[in-house]
Order: structure tokens, then sequence, then C-alpha cells
């Protein structure tokens, strides 16, 4: 496809560039359909490291970027079903930058084999753009055969925006940062995230109507959840349609860190995390084979064994995970989420947060989540740009302040005001729009990239689910205050992703069975033994120093 430059500049330029963490290609490797493509690209990297062009192209720090029409091809997905290219943001940005974009749409249903196609053909698009449209395994898989090219000289020159942000939080610089010291991807950035994801939630109403008050250890724990399960809690005349408890726990889904029982792992002495990898005084812990867990699913069992935990809870998706909490006929008693507002709705009245449960040593504690990179591959350039400068100019546009802002909460205008004091407000929404809608109507939101940081937020006026994030993050602060338990975001090597990909399909499935199967079933105690020796048998222990290696050089960088 000849789509890179407009007819009206004509430009046709050859270029390459060299990675310095190639690695040689084997014997009918298929990346070697592209290895003229790499070759002619990896020059366009040696170049711009040193001129900062790759051509006589004028690029502008304002607008327009460029003096005469250019047009690229950029791949995006979207879970909003509307084409980037009817977003009243991407065109007023194309009017006034000159730079035009040919979107290569996918849904986010279907984006994982649309990938595999384009990477796998010969004519890729020049760039990929939105939170998520990259793995970290993609980054540094696909840098590593050339096919991404090296983005930190032209940060440096032709991204003000996004410099300013590295510049003032160097460790962001450090977790976009490869293992070989380049750059491959932007992140999307939003400071509004809040350090903890999963929330716990408890019917107060049931509480009050029972005279019992919040439990603070798993054996009050265990008392008020029988005691929902044995009275009509919601005074229907059905005593048998009270759910005690509910979560959500399937594999490889990311909502798990919303709505899974992680943090409850905290009240034998460890923290859980959806990959079971975390902290402890420093040491990397994996935690499926330790005792702390071992006794945790113990207990999760005797849970189970008294009826009080949904059954449903390694099935439903989200949808029927969250009608359940939303059910008019308020059958749930207890369940984590990401807050009243947005999972509970109808019935948040009647729930509160529910504090850590103290462990054997009189702690509290509950896992804190990086999360202000929201996806640390959320924009990316090939080897097919002919003008890699004018889309780091381009793209560098997203990252002012106000700009992500409109991309993250909604355009000015639309569903944003700004007030004469500089400040930023919610309008009041039309009858029957919710604000989410209205701001996929007219920006990309959380299909987005984008730098939003507390410079910014400290100008808007929070709304009611904005105001309960900052409240509900204020109540765990007490309890994961630090991250000396968190595992951090860090980029692996592509000979760790290699070895992790021998290893961790039969590990995780491994795990997850015994995982769900103790629960439900009990017998972690008598199958312990047996269940280490298997996990010994699969390399657990080559798995763990991966993980280990990977975050000590994490911390020499830091």
């Amino acid at each position: 496809m000849k789509r890179k430059v407009s007819r009206v500049l004509g430009l046709m330029l050859a270029t390459t560039c060299v990675l310095s963490a190639c690695v040689p290609q084997k014997e009918g490797d298929p990346t070697d359909k592209l290895s003229s493509k790499t070759t002619k690209t990896k020059q366009v990297g040696s170049e711009i490291g040193s001129t900062g062009s790759s051509g006589d192209l004028a690029v502008h720090e304002g607008f327009p970027i460029v003096d005469e029409p250019i047009e690229f091809e950029i791949a995006a997905q979207t879970s909003r079903n509307k084409d980037f290219k009817e977003l009243e943001y991407f065109q007023k940005l194309e009017e006034k930058s000159n730079v035009i974009i040919n979107w290569n749409m996918s849904p986010a249903d279907g984006w994982k084999e649309k990938k595999s196609l384009l990477f796998g053909s010969t004519d890729l698009p020049d760039a990929f753009y939105g939170q998520g449209i990259l793995t970290d395994v993609d980054v540094i898989k696909y840098a590593v055969q050339g096919v991404l090219i090296p983005l930190e000289n032209l940060i440096d020159k032709y991204a003000p925006n996004i410099s300013k942000i590295l510049e003032e939080h160097p460790e962001y610089r450090n977790q976009i940062t490869a293992a070989d010291g380049h750059i491959y991807s932007l992140p999307t950035i939003n400071e509004l995230n809040p350090t903890t994801h999963d929330k716990w939630f408890i019917n107060k109403t049931w509480l009050d109507k029972l005279g019992m008050d919040a439990p603070t250890t798993w054996e009050e724990l265990k008392d008020v959840l029988v005691a929902f399960k044995e009275n009509d809690m919601n005074g229907n005349g059905d005593p048998t349609d009270e759910i005690p408890f509910t979560f959500r726990m399937t594999t490889n889904d990311s909502n798990d860190r919303q709505q899974g029982i992680q943090s409850l792992f905290g009240t034998f002495g460890q923290l859980d995390d959806i990959n079971h990898f975390v902290l402890n005084n420093g040491d990397v812990v994996y935690t499926p084979i330790t005792e702390p867990y071992k006794e945790a699913i113990s207990a999760f069992h005797d849970l189970y064994s008294l009826g009080v935990i949904d059954p449903e809870a390694f099935s439903h998706d989200r949808n029927v995970y969250v009608s359940k909490i939303q059910d008019p006929n308020k059958v749930v008693g207890m369940w984590l989420g990401w807050s009243r507002n947005a999972t509970a709705t109808v019935n948040k009245d009647d729930y509160m947060p529910l504090a850590p449960l103290k462990n054997t040593e009189g702690k509290q504690i509950w896992r804190r989540v990086d999360s202000k990179i929201v996806s640390r591959g959320a924009f990316s350039i090939t080897n097919q740009a002919e003008h890699p400068e004018v889309l780091m100019a381009w793209i560098d546009k997203s990252y002012e302040p106000e700009v992500s802002l409109e991309i993250s909460q909604g355009l000015i205008g639309k569903t944003l005001e700004k007030t004469h004091e500089g400040r930023y407000r919610y309008m009041k929404l039309p009858e029957g729009v919710i604000l989410g809608t209205m701001i996929h109507d007219y920006s990309p939101g959380i299909n987005g990239t984008c730098g939003l940081t507390q410079e910014t937020i400290n100008k808007l006026d929070l709304n009611a689910n904005l105001t309960e994030r900052k409240e509900l993050d204020e109540f765990y602060s007490p309890y994961n205050g630090t991250t000396e338990y968190t595992y951090p975001n860090v980029f692996f090597t592509e000979d760790e992703i290699n070895k992790i990909n021998l290893l961790e399909t039969d590990i995780n499935a491994f795990v997850t069975q015994k995982y769900v199967g103790w629960i439900v079933n009990g017998g972690v105690e008598s199958e312990w033994d047996s269940y280490i020796k298997q996990l010994e048998a699969m390399k657990v222990e080559d798995y763990i120093n991966i993980y280990k290696q990977a975050y000590e050089r994490y911390q020499k960088n830091n």
C-alpha cells in the first residue's frame, strides 16, 4: 500500500536503521521476509540520532506541524466501535497539523488476530496507536527484529511535551526503557488512576439489620458471612437467593486486579497478585510455593464449604458479576471491585468499604498497583515510516496538558468546560446520556494515548465518580502506603521472554487448576508436597530466577 506521503509532496525516501538490540536471524526464520525493510529503516534511526531527521522536511513545534499535507497509516483498536476518522478530536488535529492519518481500525475483541496478521505481513502500518495496542512482549519482540524503531532521539528533538513529563518523572522513563537502553514505545499515563485497584465492599444495610459490626478478623468474617447466608437478608421471602460473598477470578483477565481476592491473602501475612509475583523485604517471591499461600487457600476452602462463596466466582464474566451486585432484589453481601458508583450503581448506598482484616501479627495489608502508566505500548513507530520525526511531533500533541485531559475526559465544550480562572469542570450531560458514552463520541478516551499528570488534575473539579475514587484511595492508603509488596512493572529481555514462554504456560495452567480446585474441593494440605514436586519438575525455580534477574536489573536502573 502506497500511503506514507501525500501526492502533494511526492516524497519517496529510502531509509535504513541499526538497532543495538538486533540479533542474528535463524535460518528459515519467518521474519526473514522483513529483513530488507528492517535494513532500510535501521539507517533512518542512525540518521535521526545524529541529525534528527530522515530528510529535509521541516517539522514545526507548533501548528501546522508540516507546511504541506503528509499522510500516514496508523493501526488502532477500539472497544467503542467508532472509527477514529469520525472523532472530532482527530478531525481538528488533522486540520491544524497537516498530518493526515489513514486509520487501520480493528475492534478490540479481534485485535489480537489482526495484530498477528499485520506483523506477519510485509506491509506494516507506519505506527501503532492507543492504550494497550502493543503488549510488552510485542514491543521487545518486534524491536529486536528491527520492526519497531528506537524513539529516544526523536523524543529529545521533536517531543517537548513528552520530554517534560519524562524529565519530571524519571521513574516513567525508567519504566518505558527496554533492557538495551532504548525506548521503543510511548506510554499512556493517567495519574487520575488510583493506587488501590481492588476495593472490598460489605453490605452495611445487612450488617445493621443483624446488629453486627464490620468484621476485623477472619473468624469475624466467617460469622458475618454465615449470618448473611442463614437469614433472608433482602426480606423477599426467599432465604436462598442471597450471595454472601462474590468475586471474579478468571485467568488472564486484567479485571482480576479489581475484582479478585489477591489482597485478601494479606490476612495470612502475604499478598498475592494475578501473576503471583510479589516482594517481601526486597526479595522476589512466587506465592504459590509458600506457606502463607497454602494457608490462605485452605481458609478460602473453609468459606466455600460453608456455602458463603458464590459458586460462579471462577466462571462468571464481568457482565454477570456486575448484574448480581446491581440486582434490584439486592442479593449480594460482599464483593470486590473498582468503586460503588461504578460497580454497584443503583445499590451503591447499601455498601461501605471494608478495611483489610488483621493478620496473625495484627497487621493490615492491602495491595497497591503501579497504575499511573496505564499502558507502556501505547504508541510505536515501525520501520515503514518514511518521516518518523513527523509522527513523533504529531503524537507529542497528545501529551499537551489540556489535550491529555480532553483525550481522557472528553472535549471542552462537550463534556468539559473551562472557567475564567483556568479550571475545568464537567458539564451537565443530556438526559439519558452517560459520561463514558459522551467522551467516546468525540475523543479516543480509554482507547487513546496521552499523558494526564497531577499538574492538570489539580485544575479539574472532580465529579462524583472521581471524588469517590480519591476517597477510597485515602481509605486504603494506611494499608498499602509503600511499594514493599509490589513487584514492579519491569521490561524483560528477548531471551527472558523466550524462556518465560517456554515455562509459563504449563506452570500457570497447573497452578490455576490447583488454585480453583483446592478452594472448591479442598485437598491443599494432603496434596501440597506432591504439588511442590510437580512444580519443581516443571522448572519453577528457573521461572522464578527470570523474574529475580529482571527485578535486579530494574533496581540498578532506579
